[in-house]
């Protein structure tokens, strides 16, 4: 039966695979708070030996911006890719 209403259909969109941001953490400028990690709603960022954050999951990367607006040192960049 055709649709009478005059309303159009439209597809939902196109789920993207893989990440949608690129975590960089400048080493030099961290003090290791664990902020980042704390607040990294998709557990992308973990610490490492000398308590300093490492992308340890970037494929679940959303590009949400938690980390690097409350890293404290500005040792933290999110891109989009």
């Amino acid at each position: 039966m055709p649709d009478t209403t005059g309303e159009k259909t439209v597809p939902p969109a196109a789920v993207r695979k893989g990440p949608r941001g690129q975590v960089t953490v400048f080493g030099l400028w961290c003090k290791g708070c664990g902020i980042c990690v704390e607040l990294c709603p998709t557990g992308v960022l973990e610490l490492n030996g000398d308590d300093h954050p490492y992308p340890a999951h970037p494929d679940k990367c959303t590009a949400c911006h938690f980390c690097d607006t409350h890293c404290p040192d500005l040792a933290i960049e999110v891109r989009l890719v």
